[in-house]
């Protein structure tokens, strides 16, 4: 069998995967990525979801900031992508994946290996030391890597190296959250088959019905075709059709088709995940019921001028490549992030504190349950809570029990209710960019994952434009944007209602009594007489100077 040698192999080349492989070759180790698709950016592109949820305006950094600012150059600039209501910066997926493919192209440390098939994990002892692939001719090769880098789209390098994970609805005895449930059961957020319409001049081609097509499998979808009007019956909102057809608005009368309403979420089962053999045939059911939605539309709702767009994915149907998929099976890790990490602690608008921050999201916990929509006695219920912009910690990306691995996409260390807000394209990407980076210098430095300290990790994407703290005003571009950042993960920071920093604002006494108890509690020995200098500057001011001082330690 022929055998590969690289510092980090990425298995998956989807949003996490593609940001991983980039910022592993960008610090200087060779890299591969090897993707079963023709295209890099998974959910963002291959999968069609080209809606970005959350990290708006500064909490948008690294990698991703990178792609959405080309976007937005693309189109004309960023009033020209928010076309939808549900997202600042919509685009069609072609677009998306030209531009991975871009950053993916500039670094010469880098190899993109797409239609490549992951077969299964070699493991030697309790470290996985490299895969075995499938080529798109079909043949069988090895890869050997000092770090593999699990960013599938279903957590399969997890499963077939035998590293423990979770799956289905974590219950309160094993994770302590308040909303988890009482006894474990298998339900998983739906995978959808979205679409990318257009609106043609006349009629667009129909699209055909299946055997099982049945109108009223789309009742209430909206209120142009609903036999109530009780919301809390629904257990949703009743749009019209304007609210309906212009929630995912692309450019170019476009549209992405991903309605969370009794439309294309596919109710999806266990076996999904652990039987890949039964994946085909699910698929097929996914993209029936997708296309009986858009027959449903042209008929049923009166509106046969929006049709499938043809000029997005190279298929036969004109479908993405595969389907959004939202929740993976996720690592056990040396840190399990929960309900808590998320929402707001006692007495602050922010969740606490996590020093060992990666990544960053603002999403709030969404989850697809088709089951929330049928009759109300068969419903399964999750009253979850309001949560907060959060930081995510580095020890989610680590399994707890296994060397020679580092986790991303949506395979990092959370809770089943935690994912509802770490899955969206944004933050996959950021935690990709931080196992990218932590991959990469454990490779250089020859040590494993769980012995790199966080603040190299951090360092290194702070140089690279990430946020760690969670601040909707301060951009990576800002001058001031590192001595902010460094003194948030420090425990220095500002809890204002609105998550901004507010940098030309004056410092308030409460303000430096707050950084002072900080800097004792982390033992950071900034002098007193520091602090007592804050009095009357911004806090832009105030952060530089307690910065310098915080270095000269």
């Amino acid at each position: 069998m022929e055998t590969i040698t690289t510092d980090v192999l990425v298995v998956g080349g989807g949003c996490g995967g593609s940001a991983a492989g980039i910022q592993s070759a960008r610090l200087g180790a060779k890299t591969i990525i090897i993707e079963e698709t023709p295209w890099p950016g998974g959910m963002i592109t291959a999968a069609g979801v080209s809606a970005f949820d959350g990290n708006k305006y500064a909490v948008g950094g690294g990698i991703f900031g990178e792609l959405r600012k080309m976007i937005e150059d693309y189109y004309g600039g960023p009033e020209r992508t928010f076309t939808g209501w549900i997202s600042l910066t919509c685009f069609e997926p072609v677009v998306g994946k030209n531009f991975i493919m871009k950053l993916i192209d500039a670094e010469k440390n880098l190899t993109f290996m797409n239609n490549t098939r992951f077969v299964s994990a070699v493991r030697e002892d309790n470290r996985i030391t490299g895969v075995i692939a499938r080529s798109p001719e079909g043949k069988e090769f090895r890869i050997n890597a000092k770090v593999v880098i699990e960013a599938t789209e279903y957590g399969d390098v997890l499963k077939s190296a035998g590293v423990p994970y979770r799956i289905g609805r974590d219950t309160k005895s094993d994770t302590g959250e308040p909303d988890a449930t009482e006894i474990w059961d298998a339900e998983v957020q739906d995978v959808t088959f979205c679409a990318i319409l257009k609106k043609y001049d006349g009629k667009a081609p129909q699209v055909s019905p299946s055997p099982n097509y049945n109108p009223e499998r789309f009742i209430n979808s909206t209120s142009v075709h609903s036999d109530s009007t009780d919301e809390k019956y629904l257990n949703h909102k009743l749009h019209d059709w304007n609210s309906f057809i212009t929630y995912a608005a692309l450019p170019n009368d476009k549209y992405l088709l991903n309605w969370p309403f009794r439309s294309n979420d596919y109710p999806t089962t266990l076996d999904l995940y652990e039987d890949a053999g039964s994946r085909e045939e699910h698929y097929r059911k996914a993209k029936e019921l997708t296309l009986d939605f858009i027959h449903y539309i042209q008929t049923r709702l009166g509106h046969p001028e929006w049709g499938l767009a043809t000029d997005e994915f190279p298929t036969q149907d004109a479908l993405p490549f595969i389907p959004y998929v939202r929740e993976s099976r996720r690592v056990k890790g040396l840190r399990l992030m929960k309900e808590e990490d998320v929402v707001p602690a006692d007495g602050s608008y922010r969740p606490p504190l996590q020093k060992d921050s990666i990544a960053v999201g603002d999403y709030f916990l969404d989850h697809h349950h088709s089951k929330f929509f049928v009759e109300p006695e068969n419903r399964i219920s999750e009253d979850l809570p309001d949560n907060a912009p959060f930081q995510i910690p580095m020890g989610t990306l680590i399994p707890e029990s296994c060397d020679g691995l580092v986790c991303a996409e949506k395979s990092i260390s959370i809770t089943h209710i935690v994912n509802g807000c770490t899955r969206l394209q944004p933050a996959v990407m950021l935690t990709g960019q931080a196992a990218g980076a932590l991959a990469a210098i454990s490779a250089i430095v020859k040590k494993q994952p769980s012995e790199i300290e966080h603040g190299a990790v951090q360092k290194t994407l702070l140089d690279a434009g990430c946020q760690l703290f969670p601040y909707k005003d301060v951009w990576n571009t800002n001058p001031h944007f590192r001595a902010v950042q460094e003194l948030a993960i420090h425990g220095l920071y500002i809890d204002k209602e609105n998550f901004d920093f507010g940098g030309w604002e004056k410092i308030s006494s409460d303000n430096i009594e707050k950084w002072k108890k900080a800097s004792l509690a982390n033992n950071l020995n900034i002098p007193s007489e520091v602090f007592d200098s804050l009095p009357g500057r911004t806090r832009y001011e105030a952060a530089e100077i307690v910065w310098a001082s915080l270095n000269q330690k």
